[in-house]
């Protein structure tokens, strides 16, 4: 009778563990399913924010290209006026015309995208060489033309200095400034950025 008992419960011991082993992989499945599902939420999550840096860190670059370029362009012109009027200027004195003409005809420097590219964040990611040559040309002009007019130094003196000086920022300085904006002007275009368009969006937002 016993041995018919135990013979009974063992299909059903049998059956009561295949139905807690059940519900336990079930339970593992689901947890597991909750871990992967965490797992590629966070990873989704930390890919989205990486592209969104790196998104972000190119349009900064881009922008601060962009506003280099403006800088640069504008620099160029105003150097270039500057650069002309000194050269009319060293011609005049070459003549060595009296006193009254030569202050009536003195050059006014002007200063307005010099002076104001100290406030630029861009202003130094402009090359050294060309705010060096700049900033020698504007202070060696002024002193020539100062002396000059101050009859410490001869017209003719003046005029042979200042041609040096304009020789010099136009053939060289210029021309490589040129360049140079136009470099980064070609780069923005390989990465299909056209100047003007960073602007449009960025005064958009």
């Amino acid at each position: 009778m016993e041995h018919t008992d135990e013979a009974e419960n063992k299909p059903k011991l049998a059956h009561a563990l295949k139905t807690v082993d059940n519900k336990e992989l079930k339970s593992t499945g689901f947890w597991l399913n909750q871990l992967f599902l965490v797992l590629s939420t966070i990873f989704g999550v930390y890919l989205a924010a990486q592209s969104g840096l790196e998104q972000a860190l190119k349009f900064d670059t881009f922008s601060k290209m962009e506003d280099n370029f403006y800088l640069r362009s504008s620099l160029y012109d105003e150097v270039n006026d500057n650069a002309v009027n000194v050269a009319a200027y060293a011609q005049r004195l070459s003549k060595s015309p009296p006193l009254s003409e030569m202050q009536y005809h003195s050059p006014s420097l002007e200063k307005y995208i010099w002076q104001t590219m100290q406030y630029s964040p861009t202003t130094l990611e402009t090359p050294s060489i060309f705010l060096t040559q700049i900033r020698r040309f504007y202070s060696r002009a002024e002193f020539i033309i100062n002396a000059a007019l101050k009859r410490q130094m001869s017209a003719r003196q003046a005029a042979i200095e200042l041609n040096k000086l304009t020789d010099i920022i136009q053939q060289q300085t210029l021309p490589q400034l040129k360049m140079s904006a136009a470099a980064l002007q070609q780069e923005l275009k390989q990465n299909d950025i056209m100047i003007g368009s960073l602007r449009e969006i960025n005064h958009g937002h």
